[in-house]
Order: structure tokens, then C-alpha cells, then sequence
């Protein structure tokens, strides 16, 4: 199995990649130094005519110039380095204070040119690639033809070892040709081979992705189907059974009640109808409800018969839509409970006090405050709510008679849950 890139590898690549011209120009450079500087050098101690020289550094100059923009621009580069050794492959040969003579293509320099090819093979096509290794071949037939006789440039003219000179630069120079070429259309086959990977990747994570949509709305169907079948139709019930209880004697005392429970539950089913639709909706969120709407929360608790008095301290600001509904569900819940556990006939008292440290909300009551039991499952839920924003929950008897709750909201969530875990 293929082991994937290290941490540290994979960020060099990446930054090589973002920046080709500027990773060439110091690949450039780190070639300059042993091979340009040498080839100078040799230039420099070459009693050859000056224009001879300078024609030779002339060649040098572009074959090491054209790393820089050798992935930028592939094509255009192995071309300009083409002519550079065509240049360097024409000129006479140099003659050195030892009395020996070489031509300039031996120069250490010429060996960026296979640096040159092995990209211009990675980086075109098939077609661009194969033209470029027959741009390759043509100069070794010049070179071969340039040093086929050593004594042409005052090498050694031994019979053995000319034909062991021959036999070697031959092999050795279609070898190299070969080799760089191969080797850069290897580098590309790796690349399309990577690329495929990760386009293989990503389709299976957007096919992972689909599946898991798909499995989610199945659920959510599914939950609205038994919500559908089995709430709506209770609360159906329940209406109609109120709404009977009050037709039939109008002028009872009861039919207020009967009244009130048909009206919360008709309320119910238009809300348990617009979740349904939430449920059926991709990506669709229920509207929440915060302290604007704190004035029909009320309306429904005085209709019960629980005389609520709201008292408000400081000046109102906007809160963050976490915020909002949480401060409205502990109202919603303090009220709650004042209605099943303190009675029809009790009274409660409100208060929200806007301070520089958040939203502190009172609700007190008369009567007697939730069983035990209850009261431990109802505190910890608004307990939790609150700590998901940063808030503080306290609650318990007030001493002679009644219950207390006491929140505080602060104005900005300081501790929601991460999203992502």
C-alpha cells in the first residue's frame, strides 16, 4: 500500500507548486554554482579568442537562464536551450594554457539541457513530448558527429580507443536522451495517476455526502409520518373534543376552559403542521421564537386563568438569535410550570432587569413550586440551555409560601457548542 506524503513534505510541494518561477529561479541558481561556476572558470582560463569566449558564455548564460521559467513555460524554454547547444556544438573548439583542445558542448554546463528535456517531457503531451525527444536525438547525431574524430579537436586518435570513444558517447548519449524523457513522462504519469485519485476521492465523498442525505430525508419522512399519524391526530382529538364540551352548554362556567384548550390546541396543530413541513424540507429550519414574542406567551397564560405581572428594569438592546430564544423558552418554561403546579388561580410576577452583565430574569409565584421529581428534569434542561449560551440558573421555595426562578442571560453567547464535533 502506498504510504501517503508526510505533513512536512506535503507543505513543500504545495509551496513549490504555488511558487514555480520563484522555486526555479533558485533551482537555477543552485545549479549555476557547480556547473556554471566551473564553466566560467574554464572559459576564463582559455586563451581562445575573446568572441569565441564570449559566444560560448553566451550559450551558457541562456541554457542556465532557462530553468527559471522551464514549468511556466516548458515548450518555449527546451526550444531557446535547443539553439543554445546548437550554438555551443557549431563553435570551434577551445583551446586551454595546457595545450589542450575541447569543444564547447563538453562544457560542465551542456547538462542542464537533460534538466530541460526531463520537464518539457513531464509537463506537454504525448505529441509536444515526442517532438521534443526528436529535437533531443537530432543534437546527439550533431554531438556524435561534432566528437565522432577527437582528432578534429585535438583529442586522442589511438585506433583502440577511438573506437571505445565512439561505441561509449554513442550509448552513453542516446542513453541520457532516452532516460530524461523517460523519466519526465513518468513524473507526468504520476501526476494524472494523483489527479485521479483525488477526483476519485471527491466523488466518493459527494456520493458518501448524497447518501447521507438521502438517509436523513428518509428519516425525516419517517418521523413526520408518525408525528402526522400519531400527534397531529391526538391533538385533532383533543380539539374537537374541546370544541364539543363548549357547544354544549355555552353558558357553563367550563366552556371558557373548553375554550382556551381548543384554542391552544388548534395553535399546536398549526405549529406541529409547520415542523412537518421543516421535517419534509431539505435544509429547512422552524422559525424560532425570542422576547418579541414574549406578548402572545402571556396573552396564553392569562387565558388559563394565571394572573401574570411583568415589570421591566433598564433599557431593552437586540440580542443574538441564540440568545433570544433562550431567554424566551426559560420564561416559556418558568410559566409553565407556574400553570401545572401552582394553579389556575395563582398569580405570578415578572421581572426583566437590563444590566451591564446580561438579562436577568425573575419569575416568582405563589403557590407551590414542581415536585421534586419533575423539578430536577425541568431545571436541567433550562440549566443546559443556559450554560450553551454562558448563563446561570437558580431556583427553589421562597420562604414562607411560593417559588422562585432566577436566570441570567448574558448578552452574547459565550459558550456555544462547536458545530463540527
Amino acid at each position: 500500500m502506498r504510504e501517503s506524503p508526510s505533513p512536512a513534505g506535503a507543505v513543500v510541494d504545495s509551496f513549490l507548486n504555488r511558487h514555480q518561477v520563484s522555486a526555479d529561479a533558485m533551482l537555477a541558481v543552485l545549479l549555476v554554482l557547480p556547473l556554471g561556476l566551473v564553466s566560467l572558470s574554464l572559459l576564463r582560463a582559455s586563451d581562445s579568442p575573446l568572441s569565441l569566449r564570449l559566444l560560448a558564455g553566451l550559450g551558457l548564460l541562456v541554457l542556465h537562464g532557462c530553468v527559471v521559467p522551464r514549468r511556466l513555460r516548458p515548450l518555449a524554454a527546451y526550444g531557446l536551450a535547443a539553439v543554445a547547444m546548437l550554438l555551443l556544438v557549431a563553435l570551434p573548439p577551445l583551446h586551454d594554457p595546457g595545450g589542450a583542445y575541447y569543444p564547447a558542448v563538453l562544457l560542465p554546463s551542456t547538462l542542464v539541457f537533460g534538466l530541460l528535456l526531463y520537464t518539457a517531457s513531464g509537463r506537454l503531451g504525448l505529441l509536444p513530448s515526442l517532438f521534443c525527444l526528436a529535437v533531443a536525438l537530432t543534437g546527439v547525431v550533431l554531438v556524435l558527429a561534432r566528437l565522432w574524430n577527437p582528432a578534429s579537436w585535438g583529442g586522442s586518435s589511438g585506433s583502440y580507443e577511438l573506437v571505445a570513444w565512439r561505441i561509449g558517447l554513442s550509448v552513453g548519449l542516446v542513453a541520457a536522451a532516452a532516460c530524461f524523457w523517460s523519466l519526465g513522462r513518468l513524473s507526468r504519469m504520476r501526476v494524472l495517476f494523483l489527479s485521479e485519485l483525488r477526483a476519485k476521492a471527491e466523488r466518493a465523498e459527494a456520493d458518501r455526502a448524497r447518501e447521507r442525505k438521502e438517509a436523513a430525508r428518509a428519516e425525516r419522512d419517517r418521523i413526520s409520518r408518525e408525528m402526522h399519524d400519531v400527534v397531529s391526530h391526538s391533538l385533532a382529538v383533543m380539539v374537537s373534543q374541546a370544541e364539543g364540551g363548549r357547544l354544549s352548554d355555552p353558558d357553563s362556567p367550563g366552556a371558557g376552559v373548553f375554550a382556551t384548550i381548543a384554542g391552544v390546541g388548534r395553535e399546536a396543530l398549526r405549529d406541529m403542521r409547520g415542523l412537518l413541513g421543516v421535517l419534509r424540507t431539505d435544509g429547512g429550519t422552524a422559525p424560532q421564537p425570542g422576547l418579541g414574542d414574549l406578548s402572545d406567551l402571556l396573552d396564553h397564560v392569562r387565558d388559563t386563568g394565571v394572573r401574570v405581572a411583568v415589570q421591566e428594569v433598564g433599557d431593552a438592546r437586540p440580542l443574538r438569535p441564540a440568545v433570544d430564544l433562550t431567554a424566551y423558552r426559560v420564561i416559556q418554561e418558568g410559566l409553565t410550570n407556574v400553570i401545572k403546579h401552582a394553579g389556575a388561580t395563582a398569580a405570578a410576577d415578572m421581572m426583566l432587569a437590563w444590566r451591564p452583565d446580561g438579562l436577568h430574569i425573575t419569575i416568582t409565584n405563589d403557590g407551590d413550586g414542581p415536585p421534586a421529581e419533575e423539578a430536577g428534569v425541568g431545571l436541567t434542561g433550562m440549566r443546559e440551555r443556559l450554560s450553551m449560551v454562558g448563563g446561570t440558573l437558580e431556583a427553589g421555595r421562597r420562604p414562607g409560601a411560593g417559588f422562585e426562578l432566577s436566570a441570567t442571560v448574558p448578552y452574547e453567547p459565550r459558550s456555544l457548542p462547536s458545530s463540527g464535533s
